[in-house]
């Protein structure tokens, strides 16, 4: 691939998207697979897929989707748990539950939450 154009993975999500759309109209107006694989800088597998897409969802099926995973997913904590970390935060200091430093960092909520309320020092 020319290094003007780059990895389309690299690209925004807009991008993607009017490539994929660009990629079927091209389609729709009769040029080959591989010619729209070749124009675009994509491989034929894309091209396939984005063409299949296109027929079972139409247009819709080719626009961009939320990335990542859904709020609250695969979440480690409980809304309780959550709770009680927000809940110590706001109303104490790393040393006064056993922790040292006087101000909050992520790993020691993190250190705190494992490992409940002994009497534990950790130097970051």
């Amino acid at each position: 691939m020319s290094d003007l154009v780059g990895d389309a993975r690299t690209w925004s999500p807009d991008a993607q998207e009017a490539v994929r759309l660009l990629a079927v109209s091209a389609l729709v107006e009769g040029r080959d697979r591989s010619e729209v694989a070749g124009l675009f800088r994509v491989s034929v597998r894309a091209v396939d897929n984005w063409w299949a897409r296109w027929q079972e969802g139409g247009r819709d099926a080719l626009l961009s989707r939320p990335r990542g995973r859904r709020t609250g997913e695969h979440q480690v904590l409980s809304e309780a748990e959550q709770a009680a970390v927000r809940q110590a935060v706001l109303e104490h200091i790393p040393c006064e539950l056993g922790l040292s430093g006087q101000l909050w960092t992520r790993g020691l909520i993190l250190i705190r939450n494992a490992l409940g309320s002994g009497s534990l020092v950790v130097c970051e």
